[in-house]
């Protein structure tokens, strides 16, 4: 309890940024070490969403909150498996199914959904689903096991705020843009557009069986909602630069811990790793958003080996190209298909501007 206060005096002297960038620092180390100590399967999800919810300036969750995010993660997982039983004879029925769940979810997404739901939604009827029809058996595996991340996952963020809170007077950043009545339109065409993008991936991971690269298709799914990538040359790429960035820095520390294969050691490199970009992070420069998604693709990179026997080296580059795969499709896709909806970018644009001036 002296521990506590005493951190909590300290932490009055430090400005809101660095305060953020500290919990950051702890709830990540914290998430990955678990990763590799227990390595239970798909434990690096606990790194990922952990690194999600602190990396950014939102204000402590309340616990009600937090529950209602695992309880709907849990929903979208079981409807996933439901929806393949029910569909599992019938694969033109499943295809035409998910096409209009994952457009109802786009368009939620661009109506200001919440971004850990959107995801869970995204993951739960894309992975699951192509897995429950492909491969029951690890359907049920591989949902117990993500919902166990994700719980573990907000654990360590409400943990990490009380142990490392913002002051009585921060102030938080501001909720997620919400398309009002009049802007309708250009959410349904951004979700067209995303569903148009996803779904070529989807028929194609079913087709051919590629469950063991399902990771590219959760990838495509939860990139392909986000405007600034989809209508913009200057967000597509910041998106190749920043996991380009991302994938060089896995290399490095890959490298470093062949050299080093220290557990103590590989919890120095990634305490020091996330307090140095999550200055960056944390500060005004307008490189912030590229380095919070270089951390992300080394968490996902590097912690996801945190399960894996054996082949460690080629799976690590695999992973790199799975990624790679991925950024590289939605850009392609959206540079594809923008000009086909091309009246969304200068709409989409034009409510930018007007959520910019002053009221």
């Amino acid at each position: 309890m002296r521990v506590t206060t005493a951190i909590h005096h300290a932490l009055h002297s430090q400005s809101d940024d660095v305060i953020r960038m500290l919990r950051l620092t702890f709830g990540l180390t914290l998430a990955i070490a678990l990763a590799f100590a227990i390595a239970w399967p798909l434990s690096f999800i606990t790194a990922v969403f952990t690194g999600s919810f602190l990396g950014n300036r939102s204000g402590k969750m309340p616990f009600k909150l937090l529950v209602t995010l695992l309880m709907v993660a849990t929903t979208a997982f079981v409807s996933g498996i439901l929806i393949s039983s029910m569909l599992l004879n019938y694969p033109i029925v499943f295809m035409l199914v998910m096409t209009l769940i994952i457009f109802a979810v786009s368009y939620w997404s661009y109506r200001g959904g919440n971004d850990f739901v959107i995801a869970m939604l995204l993951v739960g009827f894309t992975l699951v689903p192509l897995l429950g029809i492909l491969h029951p058996a690890i359907a049920g595996i591989v949902t117990q096991n993500f919902i166990i991340s994700c719980g573990l996952a907000l654990f360590i963020t409400m943990l990490s705020h009380e142990i490392i809170p913002d002051k009585p007077d921060v102030v938080t950043a501001p909720p997620k843009p919400v398309f009002d009545v009049g802007d309708k339109v250009i959410g349904f065409q951004l979700a067209l557009l995303s569903t148009i993008i996803i779904m070529p991936a989807m028929i194609f991971f079913f087709y051919f069986g590629l469950t063991s690269d399902l990771l590219v298709l959760v990838f495509i799914a939860i990139l392909a909602q986000k405007p600034d990538v989809l209508i913009g040359m200057k967000g597509a790429m910041g998106l190749l630069l920043g996991n380009i960035m991302g994938g060089i820095i896995s290399i490095v520390i890959f490298n470093a811990l062949i050299m080093v294969p220290s557990y103590t050691f590989m919890i120095l490199v990634f305490l020091v790793l996330i307090s140095s970009l999550g200055r960056v992070i944390f500060s005004d420069s307008r490189l912030a958003p590229l380095y919070a998604m270089a951390l992300n693709t080394v968490v996902i990179i590097v912690a996801k080996g945190s399960g894996e026997d054996g082949n460690a080296a080629d799976d690590f580059y695999i992973r790199i190209f799975q990624i790679g795969a991925a950024c590289a499709y939605v850009v392609f896709a959206a540079y594809v298909t923008t000009p086909w909806l091309s009246q969304i970018k200068a709409q989409y644009h034009q409510l930018q501007q007007k959520a910019a001036s002053p009221q």
